[in-house]
């Protein structure tokens, strides 16, 4: 199980419109080149031994349904989200069938009879996910956590990079619901985010909108920078207050 040395920064015009990575035999994880899309988002596809879940369908500026049934190997394909912002959600046209975006729809889909309290399981085939409501960011976002790689996907929730907060009392608690989770003896290897907006130098971040990236923050998080949020959470308070911090930015909108 690894991450690449270097993921497409946006600097080499005749990069493919995905980068992909198999971090292991299962999971895959793609990333939507810059020069396509500023946001450059990363997209997770789990798979398992009857079903695949993939998280997230990018911005929509470049076609992803080839992509990733070629990367399937017959399972039945679950298209879903980590949250509903257009970035995430801007390839759903080409497919089928996707999982809702509202709170109600996907607590509906996943079993969620008390969101955003539950965490609930679900089975790919030999595969457990546990699924964790975490809204603040946006209203319907959720945690993955793979027991099998042991990898936590945060999507927009925390990554090297600004944490857009657009409700502070809702992300204060599912932060603080998460580091928990983690700690009550579900062992995290890496927090892995739907983007990377951090330079390698700590706390800085590239100007809004920039589709180059030279000298990237790694991707992957520790565990250990979740349990920082969450105390930098706890000790702001209930006013939205921005915070930088050396793989991270809170910042309220």
């Amino acid at each position: 199980m690894s991450f690449p040395d270097h993921w497409d920064d946006g600097t080499d015009p005749a990069s493919p419109d995905h980068q992909v990575h198999w971090y292991d035999e299962r999971t895959v994880i793609i990333r939507q080149a810059l020069r396509t899309n500023f946001e450059g988002p990363f997209l997770y596809l789990l798979l398992g031994t009857e079903r695949a879940l993939l998280l997230d369908t990018g911005t929509g500026h470049v076609q992803l349904r080839p992509l990733v049934e070629s990367l399937l190997s017959g399972q039945e394909l679950i298209v879903a989200h980590t949250h509903a912002h257009g970035d995430h959600v801007g390839g759903d046209a080409e497919f089928d069938s996707v999982v809702g975006r509202s709170p109600e729809e996907v607590a509906a889909y996943f079993g969620i009879t008390d969101w955003p309290n539950d965490v609930v399981q679900l089975d790919l085939g030999d595969r457990v996910l546990d699924i964790i409501p975490i809204p603040g960011h946006h209203a319907s976002h959720v945690a993955v956590y793979d027991r099998a790689t042991r990898l936590l996907i945060s999507g927009d929730s925390l990554y090297p990079g600004r944490l857009y907060v657009f409700d502070w009392p809702a992300f204060r608690a599912s932060v603080r619901r998460l580091a928990d989770f983690v700690a009550a003896g579900n062992p995290v290897e890496w927090i892995a985010g739907a983007h990377i907006e951090l330079t390698d130098r700590p706390g800085e971040d590239y100007e809004m909108g920039a589709d180059r990236h030279p000298g990237e923050h790694e991707l992957p998080l520790d565990p250990a920078v979740l349990t920082e949020l969450a105390d930098v959470l706890e000790e702001a308070g209930p006013e939205p207050v921005r915070v930088v911090r050396d793989h991270f930015i809170v910042y309220p909108v």
